[in-house]
């Protein structure tokens, strides 16, 4: 089945090459990189929201996962200071659709997700990121929660033919250092581009003084090669790396010694090809993880010693034609592919029985199968059309089906056992409809109401981990190849308003969800391994029958003069597990987050605080904590010392307040344990230097 679907992407691909870039050849405007790689159409939809590549420099946060703390919607998932995960609207995880430049993916291999897709850019390569809230486009793969396209760098035309940048600096909690070292050369047809980057983090501690461990090295680069074929026709190849050693996740089982990407693209562009057909664009990719974790810096490492390597593999590819159908209707068609396979297993070698305490005359060595060599295809077509129907007025429609297929190659015999060998799930076919209406109600104020109905297939994990810790708790979870698709039936209305030197928003959502993907004690599984250990019994992934998430983001911008700059937003979300009668696990609370800007054409600052509520709601059936609320200040200085030379000061959590986000893990193997706290007071510096 796989090769059926790559023989016929390649086969589209080499035809449409071969029939479209003929008529390129005599095109004579210049060909926009931007039309390769951004998600977004010619108008930019106002559920859309572009985090400025700007406030992410002047931050300068150290983990892709960190860019998002400060966005309206978003929490984080914290397992270590390394690899931190966004969530949107309590969606986390394969629910948002992560991508890198409108259309390359990777994914983990890590079952407990030490290795997500945006731990795998660097994020000094970042040259901003786009958020869909909600699941509004079907262009590039199924969406269920929301799109985050992070969007690299690229060289800049029209600069100077070679540009480079070196940045140094230090960050005190922690005793970090990082560096950046970034390089441009620009020709009339050719380009080329490269980042690279080198992070040495230590333990920090915590607003009370208390050493968390979180350490981590990491090295990376991106290089990135283009061809300007013709004025209206670009070939572009692009590389990223990225080695990380001795990762501490003080909120996991283990940690990571080793965690290695490579990932690859392709992308190919024709612009203006006819009076109708406006665009032609092909990306394949390839990315490609190694990883090793073990147990070896824990306290069980004296009974049994943990090693697991893994790999993962994330390979497609897509293809998009856009086409003028009138004057008023622009429509997008295309068809993508996506394989992702993951293998590997863990080998324990037991020295001391954990349950009695017996050291055994020769250690015994036992092999666990992880992902029990799994993977999925999803082949989808999708058409997207946006239809002007009057100068105030848009309709945008977009239909997409995708076929899901499954394998497991190499099953534990306990797995099969319990499914009594039914354990390879049927293939399916998932429709995905979304329709968004836009006024212009005049030159200020916007108004947008989107709906959709989005499918989401089950994870790998949830259909075939076996007997694993992945969760939030103490428990084992064990997959489930019965599982059914997700179902989200959602609609936002979104207001905008701008007045003189105050912009308006606010969104508000509800989302109803059917079969949400959970996971429940069965009291007919016992706990596989040492069983003298609480919880007795295992997690099984099941389905909810219903669930439902509502909640808003609002806020302002307010220029108040020349110099200074404004921002306040707010958001909530609000998810109820009707089944269970309970509310839905990891939910962020109430939050606010609120900034003061002051910027020239020598120096910008900037004062942040985010403020949390307590968050009260919580799951029982997930035994998830509830955690006290926070306010924490943080400033940002760059300031231009010579037109070559730019210094970065910053001072983050400046009270030095103790605290913890309520979806950060709790200690998990430790000598100690108590819930993940946030890094206590830092002063960070840094020097750029731009040569040439």
């Amino acid at each position: 089945m796989k090769n059926k679907y790559i023989i016929l992407l390649f086969s589209l691909i080499l035809i449409s090459l071969e029939s479209w870039a003929q008529m390129a050849l005599t095109s004579s405007d210049t060909l926009n990189l931007d039309e390769i790689l951004i998600t977004g159409s010619k108008k930019k939809s106002i559920n859309r929201k572009d985090i400025n590549g700007k406030i992410l420099e002047l931050q300068n946060p150290h983990d892709g996962g960190e860019l998002f703390i400060n966005q309206p919607g978003f929490g984080i998932v914290k397992k270590g200071n390394y690899a931190m995960e966004p969530v949107l609207r309590g969606f986390k995880y394969r629910q948002l659709n992560i991508q890198f430049d409108g259309g390359v993916h990777s994914t983990n291999a890590c079952p407990n997700r030490m290795d997500p897709a945006i731990s795998q850019i660097s994020v000094e390569d970042i040259q901003r990121i786009e958020v869909v809230y909600g699941p509004y486009s079907v262009r590039f793969g199924p969406v269920f929660g929301g799109i985050i396209n992070v969007v690299s760098k690229r060289p800049l035309r029209g600069s100077r033919a070679f540009a480079s940048s070196v940045t140094a600096g230090y960050q005190s909690n922690g005793n970090n250092f990082y560096s950046d070292f970034f390089t441009q050369v620009v020709k009339k047809r050719f380009d080329f581009s490269a980042n690279i980057g080198y992070k040495n983090y230590g333990n920090y501690k915590s607003g009370s003084g208390e050493t968390i461990m979180s350490s981590f090295k990491r090295t990376g680069y991106t290089t990135r090669l283009g061809y300007n074929i013709s004025d209206k026709q670009r070939l572009q190849f692009t590389l990223r790396q990225s080695f990380a050693r001795d990762v501490l996740y003080a909120g996991l089982p283990m940690d990571a010694d080793e965690d290695n990407s490579s990932i690859l693209s392709l992308d190919y562009g024709v612009s203006d090809i006819s009076k109708s057909v406006f665009s032609l664009k092909f990306k394949l990719y390839g990315s490609f993880i190694t990883h090793l974790m073990s147990n070896k810096r824990r306290p069980n490492y004296k009974y049994t010693h943990a090693n697991t390597p893994l790999t993962a593999q994330d390979i497609g590819g897509r293809t998009e034609l856009g086409i003028s159908t009138g004057v008023r209707n622009v429509l997008y068609t295309g068809i993508d592919f996506r394989h992702i396979g993951k293998n590997g297993s863990r080998t324990r070698e037991v020295f001391i029985n954990a349950c009695t305490g017996m050291v055994l005359p020769q250690p015994k060595t036992f092999t666990d199968k992880v992902w029990q060599n799994s993977s999925t295809n999803d082949f989808g077509i999708f058409l997207e059309n946006k239809y002007s129907i009057s100068k105030s007025l848009t309709w945008l429609t977009g239909l997409r089906l995708d076929e899901v297929t499954y394998s497991i190659l190499d099953p534990s015999n306990d797995f099969k056992v319990l499914y009594n060998g039914d354990i390879k799930p049927k293939g399916r076919l998932l429709p995905e409809i979304t329709t968004s209406l836009t006024w212009n109600l005049n030159s200020s104020t916007t108004l947008q109401i989107s709906s959709a109905r989005a499918s989401r297939t089950p994870d790998l994990s949830e259909l075939f981990i076996n007997h694993l810790s992945i969760g939030a708790d103490a428990y084992e979870y064990i997959g489930n190849p019965g599982l059914k698709d997700e179902i989200n039936y959602q609609t936002d209305l979104r207001l905008e308003k701008d007045f003189k030197n105050v912009s308006l928003y606010s969104d508000v959502f509800v989302s109803f969800l059917k079969n949400y993907i959970t996971a429940r004690v069965d009291s007919s599984v016992i706990r596989k391994f040492m069983p003298c250990k609480q919880p007795k019994y295992t997690k099984k992934f099941t389905n909810i029958g219903k669930a439902f998430k509502a909640g808003f983001e609002v806020g302002l911008n307010w220029k108040m003069n020349r110099y200074i700059l404004y921002d306040l937003s707010a958001s909530y979300t609000y998810a109820q597990n009707i089944s269970w009668n309970e509310p839905l696990p990891e939910i962020e609370p109430f939050t606010i987050v609120s900034g003061i800007a002051y910027n020239t054409t020598k120096f910008n600052s900037r004062l942040d605080v985010r403020i949390a509520a307590n968050q009260n709601r919580v799951s029982a059936s997930f035994n998830e904590p509830k955690t006290p609320g926070y306010a924490v200040f943080d400033w940002y200085l760059n300031a231009n010392i010579t037109k070559s030379l730019e210094l970065r000061i910053s001072v983050t959590n400046i009270l030095n307040r103790n605290y913890v986000q309520h979806l950060s893990r709790a200690y998990r193997n430790m000598k100690s344990k108590s819930l993940y706290f946030e890094p206590g007071r830092s002063f960070n510096f840094s020097l750029k230097w731009n040569i040439l």
